[in-house]
């Protein structure tokens, strides 16, 4: 692994600017056995230069507003881009997926999540969404497989001998509940670590919950 960069449409992340986003955000207190494996992850993760997110940071990300920083957009533009999400997923009915098996890889580590299908759909209806709010330039990049991110590397290190340690880990796998997504005002700062070495550290606000399938 080497030192986590993140991007915005393929460019760097500029240190401290904000890019709304839609998440899925897991509640632990419903998947327990989620919570269980998450918690073994970050007890193999504690040898490598790995920032953990911690239960409140734990996400999947679905899709980024990548046309514009959040600065630029007004609170009246962010309930445009939640209503038109209310539209499009009110088809949408809840549904499971797993998370599991973990995978070290060259930002850190992270939940890969499964089957595609229901994802992919669900990320289909999101961009659709977006860009009947923004228009075509919202969606700038391909995001890669779903998953669920569980920390950030900060320091080159061996990502096979964290796989090593995340294979041993058993149960490997776990029910991950989807019943909404959440809009969320996502920033990155560059914080100082050990040894003169940095790390990009996530936060975020909330800006909207929006239930699939019309489920509380």
């Amino acid at each position: 692994m080497r030192k986590f960069a993140p991007q915005v449409g393929g460019s760097p992340w500029r240190d401290g600017a904000r890019v709304l986003h839609v998440y899925l955000l897991p509640d632990l207190s419903v998947d327990q056995d989620l919570a269980q494996l998450v918690r073994a992850c970050r007890e193999a993760m504690k040898p490598y230069p790995i920032t953990p997110l911690n239960d409140g940071l734990l996400h999947a990300t679905v899709e980024m507003v990548a046309d514009t920083t959040a600065d630029h957009i007004t609170g009246d533009d962010r309930e445009a881009l939640a209503e038109s999400l209310r539209k499009h997923l009110e088809g949408t009915a809840p549904f499971q997926v797993m998370a599991g098996s973990p995978i070290a890889n060259k930002a850190g580590a992270l939940l890969d999540l499964s089957p595609d299908a229901p994802l992919a759909d669900l990320k289909g209806q999101v961009q659709d969404a977006f860009i009947a709010a923004r228009g075509p330039n919202v969606i700038q990049h391909d995001g890669g497989r779903h998953h669920m991110s569980l920390g950030y590397s900060w320091d080159t290190a061996s990502s096979d001998a964290l796989q090593s340690a995340l294979r041993r880990i058993s149960p490997s796998h776990a029910p991950f509940h989807v019943a909404r997504v959440h809009i969320v005002d996502v920033q990155f700062r560059e914080r100082a670590r050990e040894r003169g070495a940095t790390a990009w550290e996530i936060s975020w606000d909330p800006v909207a919950a929006i239930p699939l399938g019309g489920s509380t």
